[in-house]
């Protein structure tokens, strides 16, 4: 194929009907409108000679050609996306700017107050922008632009989404210290079975962290509450005789008992997610990098 007479937007226009798998959506991305997302759709299977995408009841699916094609096209819209960002320069100290981030409300909690307290100091006008994105969306979100990271375990495996480990911190059980456990230094399994357990997730159903371990002995906790937050807990521990496990860091600043598992729990392992096509541009690596720096602030206060 000569590319010499061949509109190299069209292949933006490629990747994003390959991310979205609509029309309309694309058209929304792009900033233009679905017919003209229809007419580049158009001239694309005339040059390529093949559908490309076909539309069904599930969205536009792309052809055996188009997932052939996808892996080149991305890297050569990286290429030239990393070509334009190096020419470009990001001055914190006068940019304005706004970062999206994917984070949770614990990750919001441990990491905000920090960074924020940083930005403040070398970039006045920079802004960030926090909510949390279906980690079955971050990938595509951050391939669209629509967030810039995301920190989430190590469990998304686009190989054209980059990562680094920025925190770990292990498990511990968490009871108010008038609990008739706060006495022992350590717990046995059965007291542990014992307990009423309080477990914090936003799904409505599903096995958390803990009880997967669990599970693994052939063990099931009850589980008194159920809630969303993390911002509750302090308070229902606080007046109550349910227990909490969760991370250490939970208890910092806090008066509570904290006792050892007596049992093995994996680590809570998350790292910074951000797309390759941004690993070259100024802005998005001076805010990678302070992401990181602060986590590391962080770490070594816990």
């Amino acid at each position: 194929m000569n590319l010499s007479d061949k509109d190299l937007n069209l292949f933006v226009v490629f990747d994003v009907i390959y991310t979205e798998r609509n029309l309309t959506k694309t058209g929304k991305v792009l900033g233009i409108t679905q017919p003209a997302v229809s007419n580049a759709l158009s001239r694309l299977r005339k040059n390529f000679d093949d559908e490309l995408f076909v539309r069904t009841s599930k969205g536009m699916i792309p052809t055996p050609v188009a997932q052939n094609m996808i892996q080149d096209i991305r890297q050569a819209l990286d290429l030239i996306r990393n070509s334009i960002s190096e020419s470009t320069s990001f001055n914190p100290k006068t940019a304005q700017i706004n970062f999206r981030l994917s984070i949770g409300d614990t990750s919001e909690y441990r990491l905000l107050p920090e960074l924020i307290k940083q930005i403040s100091k070398s970039a006045p006008e920079v802004g960030v922008e926090s909510y949390l994105t279906p980690r079955s969306e971050t990938p595509k979100e951050l391939a669209a632009g629509n967030i810039d990271f995301a920190i989430d375990p190590p469990i998304h495996t686009d190989t054209s989404l980059r990562h680094e480990k920025i925190y770990e911190d292990h498990y511990v059980l968490v009871v108010n210290k008038k609990h008739a456990v706060a006495k022992k230094r350590k717990i046995s399994l059965d007291d542990y079975m014992n307990l009423s357990h309080m477990h914090i997730s936003k799904r409505p159903f599903g096995l958390g962290h803990v009880d997967i371990a669990l599970q693994r002995l052939g063990l099931t906790r009850k589980v008194a509450l159920r809630a969303q937050h993390y911002l509750v807990a302090p308070y229902i521990i606080d007046q109550s005789d349910l227990a909490i496990t969760t991370i250490k860091s939970f208890t910092n600043g806090r008066d509570f008992k904290v006792l050892p598992l007596p049992f093995d729990v994996d680590p809570l392992v998350l790292h910074l997610f951000w797309h390759g096509n941004k690993d070259q541009d100024p802005a998005n690596k001076w805010m990678r990098d302070l992401i990181l720096k602060t986590y590391g602030r962080i770490q070594g206060k816990g």
